[in-house]
């Protein structure tokens, strides 16, 4: 498409965008492509890996030049800045340390899966290099407000430019054939550590889940320099990471590369991978992308399972900086398999026999933070379903599972003369048929992992909320985060909203997450030489896991933790053991008597009563259930002349103070992330509101109402909205009144959609709400259930009445949901001291339940347990 410059002559989108400007550090920026208007789809810096990064410089006056003449051409005359190059310069002020990515001014790599230019850990650094990258981290930290004042970062920078100079040596840099000063490494504390993982994260253009990124823990094991005791640990550690499901997120770093060494590294490249056998005819049992591996660990000493099988794990084989390699075995409760089932082809999917590990743990990839390279950094996170479905099961070169799938779900019409197979149908068929078979196996995967109860995110649910994670991200810094289309485009297509972006930033800020510049088993060949090739070398590894608390009728290879009981808020009058406290009975006189009268409106203001929606999620149930109740609210106040709905729903970062003000209704829609804690849309409005309370004192109630739907799930009792009570906590620390109960807690084991969720809440909310809108303040007063009255009267309560009343309440609503069940049988016969597992079968009755359903056990105590727990009650 042409477009006019200044002068009036034609210019083409690729003239405009093969002009160059030129940093005074003799680098070259490259803005691959750029869409009509300016947004750019992705720019890179062109230079050598010796030096893995250019330091933040000015642009010269011609890149000004050339930035006017591109924008003219682009967009309006009157334009004088063009996006792309704005953006650019965001980014780079923003980042002191920018990588290659690979391309060049005439070579663009992106689409390929790996660039041959991309920066990798294991290798020596010239010592100027290392500092500046260290100086950098740092001044990324005290942007972050790491540290209390310019003076503590001066201090930290000080004695960490010393610690490189003291540590650094005579060598070679890679790539270079002269001897020179290279860097040494330096210190980082857990803290600095923590947050160099986190934005590592933060900047994999290639990943999708980024958004999480702030939820990432830190195990460190750099303490440990044997390949025994790092195998143990990280064993050890990966298991508590796993969480029996619940994935926590978790890097296991151990120490950092030395000068002139390989640094401690791991031969696999997932904790748990499968093995692939080459079989005589040339075909592969197993993973053909692990043949290479599980020819290396069979002659390391591994004996492969008898008989042999598609779904045999490799063991983990571990070696230290200067130590020979260790293996181990993977333990039970990490190394169970998800059984790929599919709920409407049950017969089917079982005769497949389909499987797949539980999570993904990477363990080839290393971390490059401030200079410091972590060559063995493990992480654990979790599968998204087309991870799985349309690649890892899918894929021709890895298990190629769709003919199978066409097959067994009847999807190839045999009975067709002349038609025995996929390969015999017309090109246009049999994409329409692989399209159906990878979409029946994709929503398998799903539901299986569900059912296994095993973290898992789907594509849609991902790409969405990086979507919003990246904008957010731009309203704030002004400029996108990097992301490598190629990786970051969904296999679904122009389906998943991810699709249609466009104008994302191919750029690599440090620090980063790489690939080692060496393999693990080239580099124990080179080792090995110098060492006698013998049995010895090899050390098996105990792997058994230390006994844990555990639930009556679990197994010894897995563990549930006990949670401590939690003191409720005031939703239930701040009780324990049934009866109010002397502490507590005053702390609820003093909260009493200095709350000031509600001051919404009250029939006589002009004003209507105002109420806004904010979500807070991790994921995207929240937001839905939010988009429903917005509808609700809206055809709500077509009949209420008093009620003011707002335009739209927003994150709960976005609801600032001064929009706390009475006449105005907050609801929120609260799901937690991690462990029961506060997704990252809204730790913004938790330290908000931290700020605000210590003004209370000083500066009058704000005397607002709200409401909080809290999404989460009962089977994980430890967490269970966990984040809805801590913002509850918060917005009755800052003078919030409750509405409707205040926190209502949404059950996702029972409501499985959004429209089921928002049902429960709005019988409650609807009636509120219209009382507070109402002309008649006596309705108000008899409607609003959380009245605190006028002035300083306090509310005299039955503290023993009102938990009775609740529980009777709630044990109405379980009689309601479930019903008896009767135990036919147990296996093996009970014993008081039994500490294995039962089979326990249950009569339903003629209730019927689909295969692998899932339900809850509620089992009923006996009247003599009830009466003694509530004598030890008092």
């Amino acid at each position: 498409m042409p477009f006019t410059d200044s002068k009036g002559s034609l210019v083409t989108v690729q003239e405009i965008y093969e002009a160059d400007f030129t940093l005074p550090s003799k680098k070259q920026m490259n803005i691959d492509t750029c869409a009509p208007g300016g947004a750019p789809s992705s720019f890179s810096t062109a230079g050598s890996s010796t030096s893995g990064s250019i330091p933040n410089t000015a642009t010269s006056t011609e890149s000004h030049q050339w930035e006017e003449d591109a924008c003219q051409a682009v967009e309006q005359p009157t334009i004088r800045r063009c996006p792309v190059v704005k953006e650019f310069h965001e980014a780079q002020a923003h980042h002191p340390i920018l990588a290659s990515t690979g391309c060049t001014k005439n070579f663009c790599q992106a689409g390929r899966a790996v660039h041959t230019d991309e920066p990798r850990v294991g290798e020596n650094r010239a010592s100027e290099l290392v500092e500046k990258e260290a100086e950098g981290f740092l001044r990324e930290l005290h942007q972050e407000g790491f540290f209390d004042n310019d003076e503590a970062f001066k201090n930290r920078r000080k004695s960490v430019l010393a610690e490189i100079r003291s540590g650094a040596q005579d060598g070679i840099v890679r790539g270079s054939e002269k001897r020179s000063a290279v860097g040494g490494n330096w210190y980082q504390t857990p803290a600095e550590l923590e947050f160099g993982i986190r934005r590592s994260w933060r900047n994999a253009r290639k990943c999708i889940m980024r958004s999480h990124s702030d939820e990432l823990k830190l195990c460190d094991l750099r303490r440990i320099t044997s390949s025994a005791e790092m195998a143990s640990e990280l064993v050890r550690n990966m298991c508590e990471a796993f969480n029996d499901g619940n994935v926590l997120p978790t890097v296991f770093v151990f120490p950092p590369r030395r000068i002139d060494s390989r640094g401690p590294m791991i031969w696999n490249h997932q904790v748990l991978e499968f093995a692939g056998y080459e079989m005589n005819d040339g075909t592969v049992l197993g993973d053909p992308n692990s043949t290479g591996l599980t020819k290396a660990i069979i002659e390391l000493g591994w004996t492969p399972p008898r008989p042999r099988s598609r779904w045999d794990l490799l063991p983990l084989v571990i070696m230290a900086d200067g130590d020979v390699p260790v293996m181990v075995e993977i333990p039970s409760e990490l190394g169970r398999l998800v059984e790929i089932r599919h709920p409407r082809y049950t017969a089917e999917f079982e005769k497949l026999d389909l499987k797949w590990v539980t999570v993904p743990a990477l363990t080839r990839l290393g971390f490059d933070i401030g200079g410091v390279q972590y060559t063995a950094a493990p992480f654990i996170g979790w599968f998204m379903d087309a991870e799985i479905g349309v690649r890892d099961l899918a894929d021709t070169f890895r298990y190629n599972a769709l003919p199978d799938i066409a097959q067994a779900l009847g999807l190839i019409d045999t009975t067709i003369e002349g038609l025995e197979g996929l390969e015999d149908l017309p090109e246009y068929e049999r994409l329409s048929v692989l399209s159906r078979s990878q979409q029946e196996l994709t929503y398998a995967v799903h539901w299986s992992y569900q059912q296994a109860k095993v973290s898992m995110s789907d594509t849609l649910t991902a790409s969405t909320k990086w979507c919003r994670y990246d904008d957010d991200f731009k309203a704030k810094n002004g400029f996108r985060l990097p992301a490598d289309p190629y990786w970051l485009a969904p296999p679904q297509g122009s389906i998943v909203p991810i699709w249609h972006r466009g104008g994302a930033p191919n750029y690599q800020p440090k620090p980063l997450i790489c690939r080692h510049v060496q393999d693990p088993l080239k580099a124990w060949e080179r080792e090995k030489v110098n060492l006698p090739t013998t049995a010895k070398l090899l050390h098996l590894v105990d792997t058994k896991i230390p006994d844990r608390p555990m639930l009556p009728g679990k197994s010894s290879s897995s563990y549930c933790v006990v949670p401590t009981p939690r003191r409720r808020d005031a939703g239930y009058g701040g009780i324990l053991a049934g009866r109010p406290t002397p502490q507590t009975i005053s702390a609820s006189r003093t909260q009493a008597s200095s709350v000031e009268p509600p001051t919404f409106h009250d029939g006589q203001s002009s004003s209507p009563l105002s109420v806004t929606v904010f979500f807070c999620s991790a994921g995207t149930f929240a937001e839905k259930v939010a988009v429903k109740l917005t509808d609700r609210l809206r055809d709500l106040a077509q009949g209420c002349m008093n009620l003011s709905v707002g335009p739209t729903i927003e994150p709960l970062n976005q609801l600032q103070a001064s929009a706390i003000r009475p006449g105005r209704i907050v609801l929120l829609v609260v799901s937690s992330t991690g462990q029961g804690e506060v997704p990252a849309n809204g730790s913004r409005f938790i330290a908000m509101c931290d700020r605000e309370a210590g003004k209370r004192l000083t500066s009058p109630q704000r005397s607002f109402r709200y409401a909080i739907y809290g999404n989460g799930d009962s089977r994980y009792a430890a967490t269970y909205n966990g984040a809805a009570h801590m913002i509850d906590q918060r917005l009755r620390q800052i003078g919030g009144l409750t509405l409707a109960g205040g926190l209502h807690q949404g059950d996702t084991a029972v409501a499985t959609t959004a429209l089921q969720a928002l049902n429960s809440w709005w019988t409650k909310l609807r009636p509120a709400i219209q009382d507070l809108a109402s002309d008649s303040p006596k309705l108000r007063r008899a409607n609003s259930d959380d009245d605190f009255g006028k002035g300083p009267t306090i509310r005299t309560i039955d503290f023993q009445t009102e938990a009775t009343s609740r529980h009777q309440v709630r044990f109405k609503q379980l009689r309601t949901d479930h019903y008896e069940a009767r135990i036919a049988n147990i296996n093996p016969s009970y014993r008081e001291h039994y500490q294995g597992t039962y089979l326990v079968t249950l009569d339903l009755g003629s209730r019927r339940y689909e295969d692998m359903g899932c339900i809850q056990v509620l089992p009923i105590n006996s009247p003599p347990k009830v009466r003694r727990a509530l004598r030890a009650l008092g």
